[in-house]
């Protein structure tokens, strides 16, 4: 089944004129400046210079940079978001009910019991500083959560990954991420100077490449298709496997017995060994590494076939049903089937393209877009060329039949004596020279203003200017460095489509699947489950470079008594330490914590308070900067609050 499938995918992939295979041999020649075979014959027949002019390459290097700019800065192009409306523990809404109760009864006794009126506002003001509590506890745990799961990202190469995904977005017609993928990996810890080494469970992530993905013909979103990916696996790959549980092991072993010296290559296809010159790698037809072809399917397959494989038939109770599974399939040999892991039952594979094509997967990227212009341009540039050769010098006609017999007219140096003969037909005149020489007219400027031209074209069909990739604006706005900044600004917002592309296609299904992944397997309670996950690509590629004069404007406004009173000393804090992470330094570092700013509070509260008190000695104000230096960590002494009794307790036991 999975081999029916495989060749169904590859002929509709090679098809002419509706596959994609050429074009993706076509942008690595186009990245790597090499012509195809057919045009380069055509050159060559008409001789001259094989120039390429690489317009389009210069354009990848360019999107790929700003890309990289976004989601490979310090600034995270994703975060977790705790709930809106955080959940509040039992035992806090009991404590309440307990509060309530209990000054009810002191009211009571004193004689004075409170109407309904007052106890709503009193369990209502209650409510309010727990659930406020509650959403600073959440937000917390969501920044803690977020710290955690970006070590999971880059210990699982999550940031490499898209880092060679931004290098394939705008060459190819797509590109891929595969992730998460579970493996086990030995992790070594030192103890007493001796290496422990433990094999534990991993997340990892990985660029697939575009020649070794294919799916399901006619699918609109690749979420809804089967996906068959080709891998490459050595002997120690396959070794490593028979100590998993849930492999056919006396497959992997037949594996190894048949293949394991010689290797086999029999999922090859049309592109492979153009692929491979162009990649500075074997040619996969002869294969004398010995590399092993494995075929990955994830897709739907019949209960009834999946039993007479052999699976457990509790996890198919239905055999007329179809169950989402995983397949490995080397040679002849099923290594593994599972049932997919996800709860969502969406594949592990996130696809996208830079320009996308309503109702396909494949889209557009810029080999696709400049194709004609980079045409033009290598057409100009080569009679250019041509024409730059031909002019450089001289040109010399020889009439043979006036020179003696001997003398050698391909031989041109200063002084030469030229022998020559009488015309026999006896009319010779001035005009008849042996020896003549004419200059070619020389088109090199005219040539260069066309090249020229179709190079501006090629920045404003792809919307990638020259001067987002370091080259200078040239006249106009971009003279002054506030008309460059507008210019840039302008030109970004045409990658923000992409941006938008990236995070809808890749970040956020991939991350969501990533969280179902933490929510199944950790015990830590690291999520609850209530949080979710945000993706900011577009907005980072907008608002960066204007956040940090707006975060920078608001410290200005609010620098005045009457804001003072509102935001307090830990909101500005922390928008000092916002101000200070975008500038490149530790916000931490740079602006004392809440807790320490809480704790200056109290102290200058409580030293206002003894200078206050009448036949007490002034205590001195400490000198500001010293007080930080003294340490933060003495007694702080009890707390100035207007709030007195179970309002204090509530309070506290909430927080």
């Amino acid at each position: 089944y999975i081999r029916k499938q495989f060749d169904m995918m590859k002929q509709h992939r090679n098809m002419a004129g509706s596959g994609w295979s050429e074009r993706l041999l076509r942008a690595l020649r186009v990245f790597n400046g090499e012509y195809d075979a057919t045009k380069l014959a055509q050159i060559r027949q008409f001789g001259g210079s094989e120039t390429y002019a690489r317009v389009i390459a210069v354009k990848c290097r360019g999107a790929s940079a700003l890309l990289r700019d976004v989601y490979l800065s310090p600034d995270r192009a994703w975060g977790i978001e705790p709930p809106d409306d955080p959940t509040i523990p039992p035992a806090i809404m009991e404590s309440i009910q307990q509060l309530v109760q209990g000054e009810v009864a002191t009211m009571q006794q004193a004689g004075q019991p409170p109407n309904v009126t007052q106890i709503r506002d009193r369990v209502d003001q209650l409510m309010g500083a727990a659930r406020e509590a509650a959403m600073k506890k959440a937000t917390n745990q969501a920044t803690i959560a977020e710290d955690k799961i970006d070590t999971i990202l880059k210990e699982g190469g999550f940031y490499k990954a898209v880092s060679e995904f931004l290098v394939d977005l705008p060459l190819f017609p797509f590109a891929c991420i595969k992730g998460p993928v579970v493996r086990i990996v030995p992790t070594v810890t030192w103890q007493g100077g001796k290496a422990q080494v433990q094999n534990k469970a991993k997340l990892f992530w990985n660029r697939v490449s575009p020649f070794d993905i294919w799916w399901t013909p006619g699918v609109a979103d690749i979420e809804d298709a089967e996906v068959i990916e080709r891998a490459k696996l050595t002997r120690t790959d396959l070794n490593d496997l028979l100590d998993l549980p849930g492999y056919n092991k006396d497959n992997i072993k037949a594996v190894l017995n048949l293949y394991g010296q010689g290797g086999i290559n029999d999922n090859w296809d049309t592109t492979d060994s153009e692929r491979a010159v162009m990649e500075s790698r074997e040619n996969p037809t002869m294969n004398r590494s010995g590399l092993i072809t494995c075929l990955e399917y994830v897709g739907n397959i019949q209960g009834k076939m999946l039993r007479q494989y052999g699976m457990d038939e509790t996890k198919v109770p239905d055999e007329t049903r179809d169950y989402y599974v995983q397949c490995w399939l080397i040679g002849n040999y099923i290594i593994k089937v599972q049932l997919s892991p996800s709860p969502r039952k969406r594949h592990n594979y996130y696809i996208t393209s830079f320009e996308k094509v309503p109702g396909t997967p494949v889209g557009n990227a810029l080999p696709d877009i400049l194709a004609d212009v980079e045409d033009v341009c290598n057409a100009t540039l080569r009679s250019l060329v041509n024409n730059l050769s031909i002019s450089s010098g001289p040109q010399v006609t020889v009439n043979d039949d006036r020179l003696a017999p001997g003398e050698n007219g391909d031989q041109l140096y200063p002084w030469k004596r030229w022998h020559v003969t009488q015309n026999p037909m006896g009319n010779s005149s001035a005009s008849d020279k042996p020896i003549d020489f004419f200059q070619p007219e020389s088109n090199a400027q005219e040539l260069l203003g066309v090249y020229q031209a179709f190079v501006n074209i090629a920045d404003d069909i792809s919307a990638i200017p020259k001067y987002l990739q370091g080259s200078g604006a040239g006249g106009g706005a971009g003279r002054t460095a506030s008309g460059l900044a507008m210019l840039m600004g302008n030109a970004s917002k045409i990658l923000q489509t992409v941006a938008a592309n990236i995070d809808r296609d890749v970040y956020e299904p991939c991350l969501g699947n990533l969280f179902d992944m933490i929510m199944l397997t950790d015990q830590s309670g690291m999520l609850t489950g209530e949080e979710k996950v945000r993706v900011l690509g577009v907005s980072v590629a907008t608002q960066k470079e204007t956040q940090r004069a707006r975060q920078l404007e608001f410290l200005q406004i609010t620098a005045n008594p009457i804001d003072m009173q509102i935001i307090g000393p830990a909101g500005r804090a922390e928008v000092l330490r916002s101000v200070s992470e975008t500038l490149g330094m530790d916000g931490s570092k740079v602006v004392p914590s809440e807790k320490d700013i809480q704790d200056q509070q109290k102290k200058a509260a409580l030293l206002a308070q003894a200078n206050a008190q009448p036949g007490h000695a002034q205590v001195p104000q400490p000198v500001p900067g010293q007080e930080a230096q003294a340490g933060t960590g003495s007694p702080a002494g009890p707390a100035v609050n207007g709030n007195q009794g179970p309002v204090t307790a509530i309070s506290g036991g909430a927080h």
